[in-house]
């Protein structure tokens, strides 16, 4: 058997006379003259046919094939030829063994469809795919003398088939504009290619030298493989971009190629914003295929990222196009009753009917944010095959406008029942533009459904939490501006008092929103010493404010100064809201009383609930006007949740439960006086402090830094900007990172870190409880404060595993929570 090889490498001719000449009698089929009729014969119909057929015969499946067979044995041919089967291919023996035992004892063909088979054609294994069948070959009794393997190899259309996909991509979220228009589409398209994507991401480029940043996502890839692989695509992009490079050995996995494909992204100014890796399985070959494959990708993203920035800069366009008068109508398209949807069009009914404008109402009914609706395409809003729909703008298209019903389909997949009024017109420029009315047929039931959703706490505190976090950030802007301008002014200036009341209006605006949240999750109050008297005092111009003209205000001292623990910005809210409510039961005016007195428990008003207050000294601040009172049905039920005896859009229901839950948990409570009469009495009960705990109860500490290096993580810029300044004046050293993982990336390095201060709630996918877990691997001594206006892990993180700042703060309150944090840390 040792010379079959040698005897083999000599023959380079016809199979036919491979057959003729191959020296049989060494192999166990024996001279050819000895074989069977049946054998010769089927021998001979395989060797006249083009298409590839082989035989194998005998117990070691002594392999026979024609000439359009050879390309699937590749390099292997003609050794292969005349040899056992088992030594041709050992690398998919198992499976062809298999096969050709169940075709040997059942005597029944065996097929596949395009079955993938890791041949090694060359030197390495590469991706086949084949439609092939096994068949017994039989003789004229019945008994098998061999098996035939048919086959088609079908790698390439495979492979295309598998490859064309990416013409299907297109953009998602055309309102996003650029690369984020259509992103998450090549993600996913790539990811389920994972023959030529085993291990893929997508950089963003820095502006200032090319080098790749973050990524926008990753396909099958860990955090070391892209830290691992970043200065490798660094290194290519350097060389021209386009093109393969080995991948690093911490880079390199089981399955995978040992080589990447990098395809640059630039925009339509030619300028690289953007780099494309690839890593395929180690079965696909990276050649000429493979790198038109990448051609591909690249003139659809390109082709993409063009349309995009075209459509970017066509709504840019109509945008700055608006003049004086154009202002005009956009202020009725806004506060029409009706929706209102304006679009770029040729009027053509199959046209891509680009929506250039929504007004409030329209997007309301539709479910979006007005921002979210503009760029995105007519199709969007309406089912598919919709006859009616085709209908209406094919009598658009030839009439110029039509009034009809239509079925648009909402944000959430509902459908909708419109009455809808559409017209064509053209601008003076000639652009054909379109404006569409929209009603909602089920207007009044969906109104009062809305109603009663809106007096859920659930739908209040969904809303709620939706806008605090961006709304407390921007509060957070304006306390700290305000507490630098306060530093700039003398202690006589006349406008501290104004700066006073803004500051106490900004810090009620932004315990509003924390305070509804309290109705579905716990908050952390503020709660401090004050001077009761000079508090009122300060607040007095908000206070006359909110009772209006033609009321007065009358507020009695106490003689002395008299100290209390409360949460000033609850206090400020709820005795505004008891001022507001004096003045709508005083309509031909009157006079709100607010006193203050020492008590114990015994001398206060009767709680409502049965609360009981713990044995201590009380201050109450009793409240009081002249009005027309509480009447007996609504005296039980001013504490509840959304009972309000205003009309609809002038109360909410509430400011007496928010203020009530805020006292209780500064350790206090509010009372109704039980009589009933003329006018509402009530109290305001605060846990009093004597004089020396007031003066010595340390609130009072230095908030000035030493020069501490602090790593600040925010990704609201101008948050970002104003606590930055609020630092640097506090004496710290801010290192600014925008998101966690930048952060996570300083933290790695050997800079000196004193403290973090991050934000809760932000983008990509790490939030700062995260960046706090891993924080603790990396630095596990390094002391962590948390800021949010809206925490939404706050139900099931531990509790008081980090120091907390709720948003918005002050310059004062960012200096105590770092000192007092640094100390503890020092402490210990």
């Amino acid at each position: 058997m040792n010379t079959i090889p040698k005897l083999r490498r000599k023959m380079h001719k016809s199979n036919r006379t491979l057959l003729e000449e191959f020296p049989w009698h060494i192999t166990c089929l024996g001279r050819m003259g000895d074989w069977p009729v049946e054998m010769r014969a089927v021998i001979d119909a395989i060797m006249a046919t083009d298409y590839p057929i082989c035989t194998g015969w005998g117990e070691e499946t002594i392999q026979i094939y024609n000439d359009a067979y050879n390309d699937i044995f590749g390099a292997k041919h003609p050794d292969s030829f005349g040899a056992p089967l088992r030594e041709s291919w050992p690398e998919i023996w198992p499976f062809v063994s298999e096969s050709l035992s169940q075709v040997r004892e059942t005597g029944e063909p065996f097929s596949l469809t395009d079955a993938m088979l890791p041949l090694i054609k060359t030197d390495a294994p590469e991706e086949c795919y084949f439609h092939f069948s096994y068949s017994a070959i039989k003789d004229l009794t019945g008994d098998t003398l061999g098996v035939m393997a048919v086959a088609h190899e079908t790698t390439r259309e495979v492979v295309a088939r598998r490859r064309n996909k990416i013409l299907e991509l297109t953009p998602r979220s055309p309102n996003l504009g650029g690369m984020a228009s259509f992103s998450d589409g090549l993600r996913d398209i790539l990811a389920a290619n994972e023959k030529d994507c085993h291990q893929g991401a997508l950089f963003w480029l820095s502006s200032d030298n090319g080098f790749p940043l973050e990524t926008e996502w990753t396909i099958r890839c860990e955090n070391d493989f892209v830290d691992a692989v970043r200065p490798a695509v660094a290194a290519c992009l350097s060389r021209g971009g386009q093109g393969t490079f080995d991948l690093p050995a911490k880079a390199r996995r089981d399955g995978a190629a040992r080589q990447g494909c990098l395809i640059p992204i630039a925009d339509k100014n030619a300028r690289l914003v953007g780099a494309l890796l690839m890593v395929p399985n180690s079965l696909v070959k990276i050649d000429a295929d493979f790198f038109g494959f990448a051609e591909l990708i690249s003139q659809k993203v390109h082709t993409l990222l063009h349309a995009a920035e075209v459509l970017e800069s066509d709504i840019q366009a109509a945008r700055d196009k608006m003049t004086e008068q154009s202002a005009m109508y956009r202020f009725l398209f806004e506060n029409i009753r009706d929706g209102a949807i304006y679009t770029a069009t040729d009027g053509d009914p199959h046209d891509s009917e680009i929506i250039l404008a929504v007004n409030r109402r329209a997007s309301e009914m539709l479910g979006y944010d007005p921002e979210e609706v503009v760029g995105m395409q007519r199709e969007a809003f309406f089912f598919p095959d919709d006859a009616s729909v085709e209908a209406a703008l094919a009598e658009r298209g030839k009439e110029g406008f039509v009034t009809g019903e239509l079925t648009f389909k909402a944000q959430d997949g509902q459908p909708m029942p419109m009455g809808i009024t559409s017209n064509l017109f053209n601008l003076p420029g000639g652009e054909a533009r379109s404006i569409t009315i929209i009603r909602d047929l089920t207007a009044q039931k969906k109104q009062e459904r809305e109603r009663e959703d809106r007096v859920r706490m659930e739908a209040l505190a969904n809303l709620t939490r939706a806008i605090a976090h961006d709304f407390n950030n921007l509060l957070t802007v304006v306390l700290g501006g305000l507490d630098m301008l306060e530093e700039r002014l003398s202690e006589d200036d006349p406008n501290l008092a104004l700066i006073h009341n803004v500051t106490r209006a900004a810090e009620e605006a932004g315990n509003l929103t924390n305070q509804i949240i309290t109705y579905s999750r716990p908050s952390r109050r503020k709660v401090k010493t004050i001077e009761v008297e000079g508090f009122l005092q300060e607040i007095r111009p908000l206070l006359e404010s909110a009772l209006g003209a033609g009321n007065t205000l009358a507020i009695r001292a106490a003689g002395a100064s008299v100290y209390c623990r409360t949460d000033p910005s609850i206090l400020t809210s709820g005795l505004l809201n008891l001022a507001t409510n004096a003045r709508q039961a005083m309509p031909k005016g009157g006079t709100l009383f607010i006193g203050l007195s020492e008590l114990d428990v015994d001398g206060v008003y009767p709680s409502h609930d049965g609360y009981e207050l713990p044995a201590s000294d009380y201050l109450a601040i009793s409240v009081s006007d002249t009005g027309m009172g509480i009447s007996e049905n609504v005296r039980g039920k001013i504490f509840e949740p959304f009972v309000t005896t205003k009309a609809v859009g002038e109360g909410t229901g509430l400011g007496l439960p928010i203020f009530l839950d805020g006292i209780r948990e500064a350790g206090g409570d509010l009372r109704l006086s039980a009589e009933t009469g003329d006018g509402a009495a009530f109290q305001v009960l605060l846990p009093r402090v004597s004089s020396a705990e007031a003066t010595s109860n340390g609130d009072q500490i230095s908030i000035a830094g030493n020069g501490e290096v602090i790593l600040y993580v925010e990704d609201n810029a101008h948050v970002r900007a104003q606590t930055e300044v609020m630092l640097k004046e506090l004496n710290f050293v801010a290192i600014v990172a925008r998101h966690a993982r930048d952060a996570l990336a300083i933290a790695r390095s050997d800079v000196q870190i004193d403290m973090v201060l991050t934000d809760v709630v932000m983008p990509g996918g790490m939030s700062g409880h995260a960046l706090a877990r891993e924080l603790a691997d990396i630095r596990p001594d390094l002391p962590v404060v948390m800021t949010s206006g809206y925490d939404p892990e706050v139900d099931t993180k531990p509790a008081n595993t980090h120091a907390f700042l709720p948003k918005p703060y002050s310059r004062d309150e960012l200096g105590d929570v770092m000192v007092r944090n640094l100390g503890r840390e020092r402490e210990e």
